[in-house]
């Protein structure tokens, strides 16, 4: 009897426990929902790990040392994503692209993708963003096909 009730009690810390760090994990605090940023730049990276994918982003800035800076926008997790279409060769190394995001707060180069417009004009959307909604990117105009130079 006692072995059973420790047991009740430990699920149901666990249960609480598992319920307090969900609902924190979903949190968009740390973007400005207020606003929407766009970007022009090559893509870097697509880290495609659990539980939030990062689109790794190389933007031109002739005043950084490195002629550029690196923006890491945040999405939704693989699971999500893939059933968008998405897998982890979505994007190549060096394609050019166009993203609207959703900036953090604190000033930093990144936020949540929101979309993204390729050089053929395809729209990309990301997953989740301010607001909750798994679809806020919709709500955001796509940017304008970036152009390749030499065209």
């Amino acid at each position: 009897m006692r072995a059973r009730k420790l047991a009740l009690i430990a699920f149901a810390q666990t249960t609480l426990l598992l319920s307090v760090s969900g609902s924190a994990h979903h949190s968009y605090a740390m973007f400005d929902g207020s606003q929407v940023k766009t970007i022009v730049g090559t893509v870097a990276q697509l880290e495609w790990v659990n539980p939030h994918v990062f689109l790794w982003v190389y933007v031109p800035n002739p005043d950084s040392d490195a002629g550029y800076d690196l923006y890491a926008l945040e999405n939704g997790s693989p699971n999500v994503l893939r059933i968008r279409g998405w897998s982890p060769t979505f994007f190549e190394e060096g394609e050019l692209v166009a993203i609207s995001y959703w900036p953090v707060v604190d000033g930093q180069n990144g936020g949540h993708f929101a979309v993204l417009t390729r050089a053929d004009g395809t729209v990309v959307y990301g997953a989740g963003g301010p607001g909750g909604s798994p679809d806020a990117g919709k709500a955001i105009p796509p940017p304008a096909a970036p152009q390749v130079s030499g065209r």
